[in-house]
């Protein structure tokens, strides 16, 4: 009687295990992972949104005059707060609108641009979204930060603008003589708004100045990182593009000091701000804009299926 050997069975026993556990770490490794988006999900809903609105309701309470701000005084009949207000060049309208739209568009469609057109464009739609919300979150981030501290420093300074005469009508301005100083005072004006009122003595530092550099000089550096090549196509597309987005930075800061909105160590007080926030969402926020890499884990089953037919194809194409 011949003998049956079984050493065949132990090998298909000893792959099946493996097998099995392969399967097992992989059903661990998803469920850490998913135990671990399930808490940073909690950590957001739980902590990081209530931080957000708690600073956000009193950035509101601090525009609309509810939070108590400081008063700097002024000397009486003082030329440099004598000017009259004309309006912005850059109105608060525009800039808000700006440096919350540009940055998105700019980024998505750089990103769209770049990616690997092997992809189907679900998956392309989808990584660059997923990509685009980071750096965008980043820089909400920074912009939101960088807010704080200006609203921060306009509350504690209370400076006059250079318009202080003309929107406030301070009522012990119009009783005081030569070049006295005047401690406290109460706007008057008919003529401006509340808001206009409390603003005229919100002029250290330039926020206008401070977020136009942030938003300018962040979309400038994120094309220099991520678009910009000499080997592409045009050369020319990228560089207009950033000398836009500074030449966007240089004239809503210049032209507080134009239209006698700012004084000029306002605007540089503004634009040093702006510069220190730009380094922090570029070097710790974003990580100047590293590319990750794209692993074998992160992609989906389209995308093999695509990686697999151009594998194919250039084996069938090799001699």
């Amino acid at each position: 009687m011949s003998h049956i050997p079984q050493c065949p069975r132990v090998r298909y026993s000893e792959g099946h295990d493996q097998g099995q556990a392969a399967k097992r770490r992989d059903l661990e490794s998803q469920k850490t992972k998913d135990d671990g988006k399930d808490n940073r999900l909690w950590w957001r809903l739980g902590v990081d949104v209530p931080i957000f609105l708690v600073a956000a309701t009193l950035l509101t309470m601090f525009e609309l005059g509810v939070l108590l701000q400081h008063k700097s005084g002024f000397f009486c009949n003082d030329p440099a707060l004598s000017y009259k207000f004309t309006g912005d060049t850059v109105s608060t309208e525009v800039i808000v609108s700006t440096i919350i739209l540009l940055p998105f568009i700019v980024m998505f469609s750089t990103e769209y641009i770049l990616f690997d057109s092997i992809y189907t464009t679900q998956t392309r739609l989808q990584y660059v979204s997923r990509r685009t919300g980071r750096l965008y979150g980043s820089y909400v981030y920074a912009l939101f930060f960088n807010l704080i501290v200006v609203e921060v420093m306009k509350g504690i300074t209370g400076n006059p603008r250079p318009t202080f005469f003309d929107l406030c009508e301070p009522d012990t301005g119009k009783t005081c003589n030569g070049s006295e100083y005047v401690a406290t005072f109460q706007c008057t004006s008919s003529r401006s708004t509340s808001w206009l009122q409390r603003d005229s003595y919100h002029s250290f530092p330039s926020g206008h100045t401070s977020l136009s550099v942030l938003c300018g000089f962040f979309m400038a550096w994120y094309l220099q990182r991520r678009a910009f090549s000499w080997r592409r196509r045009s050369v020319l597309v990228v560089p207009l593009l950033q000398v836009a987005c500074v030449s966007y930075s240089a004239l809503c800061s210049l032209s507080r000091i134009t239209d006698h909105r700012h004084h000029w160590w306002d605007v540089l007080v503004g634009a040093v701000v702006g510069v220190l926030t730009f380094l922090y969402a570029v070097y710790v926020l974003c990580n100047n804009f590293t590319t990750p890499q794209k692993s074998q884990g992160d992609m989906t089953a389209s995308q093999h299926t695509v990686r697999s037919l151009v594998f194919r194809e250039e084996r069938s194409a090799a001699p």
